[in-house]
């Protein structure tokens, strides 16, 4: 169980004590979700500038190499199930994303715009020896992938985007104005109702879905860098081929106008949406059918 530290009252209007999460204890229980890995590799820690970078790793090491960027405050144990269905044909690499819940710890450098951001995934790729590794990612996730494909296609094999956030199009108004409490005053009760209301009540991980509560406590602040949809012309630059995978029923984004702009802007994209699945919930609930369109 993750314990706590006292944070205090936060206004009168708030009658309960938030607590914030011990880094320590957020990391043993993330160990224990990271354990289910398959067959895994010991962990890579990587020193640069930015800081030290955490990338788990598993499967096989001659095989196609797959760094997994995953979603905002979800930790790379969202990949557990896709990294096990992938294990015996891909080479995983799961990043620990800078400045968000993780082993990662940040550096002298912030990563405060896109430009750093793309800059840190150098030093990931460079530090792994990846030359042109096939980039998965998830929501924000996605965002980084794209990004970093648009910067530096020479570097990137294929580019697979899960239900992309600020890619395509923009988050829906009724999904900012229930998120935006749980970034303002972000506590775990605020964090789980999120992700049980994006997922329309279906059964999401139960351990992952404490984690990520968690992780919205977690001493010190989870940092994103300010995302921007990259207009039309620019996306129709992409060089890496593309595969976006949609969740059909996501609520966090327009499901249609995110897979039609993608269609129509992608070069050389392929665009395939799962019927059922939620955002949040996307990875660990349809591994299967993510599974399969990564290695199709």
């Amino acid at each position: 169980m993750i314990t706590t530290g006292d944070r205090g009252r936060r206004g009168a209007a708030d009658e309960s004590e938030e607590s914030l999460v011990r880094r320590e204890d957020f990391l043993a229980e993330y160990d224990k979700l990271l354990a289910r890995w398959p067959s895994p590799s010991p962990d890579v820690d990587l020193t640069s500038e930015f800081g030290s970078t955490r990338v788990h790793v598993s499967g096989p090491v001659d095989a196609p190499a797959v760094v997994v960027f995953h979603a905002y405050q979800a930790t790379s144990a969202e990949w557990v199930e896709v990294a096990r269905l992938l294990a015996g044909e891909r080479r995983i690499y799961a990043v620990d994303m800078m400045g968000d819940a993780g082993h990662s710890v940040p550096g002298d450098r912030a990563i405060v715009s896109p430009d750093d951001m793309v800059t840190w995934i150098d030093t990931v790729l460079d530090g792994l020896g990846l030359e042109q590794p096939e980039l998965v990612g998830h929501s924000y996730g996605a965002w980084i992938a794209l990004t970093y494909g648009l910067q530096r296609p020479e570097r990137v094999g294929k580019l697979t985007l899960l239900d992309p956030t600020m890619c395509f199009a923009p988050l829906l108004p009724a999904y900012v104005i229930r998120a935006t409490p749980t970034l303002l005053r972000p506590t775990s009760a605020r964090r789980r109702s999120l992700v049980r209301w994006e997922s329309r009540g279906k059964t999401i991980d139960p351990e992952w879905l404490e984690l990520t509560a968690a992780a919205s406590e977690l001493e010190g602040p989870s940092r994103t860098v300010p995302t921007k949809i990259p207009s039309a012309a620019t996306v129709a630059t992409l060089k890496p081929q593309s595969l976006v995978i949609v969740a059909g029923a996501s609520r966090v984004h327009h499901v249609k106008r995110v897979g039609g702009n993608a269609a129509k802007r992608l070069p050389a994209g392929r665009v395939e949406t799962i019927a059922g699945a939620s955002h949040y919930g996307l990875p660990l609930t349809h591994a299967e059918q993510i599974a399969t369109l990564i290695l199709g």
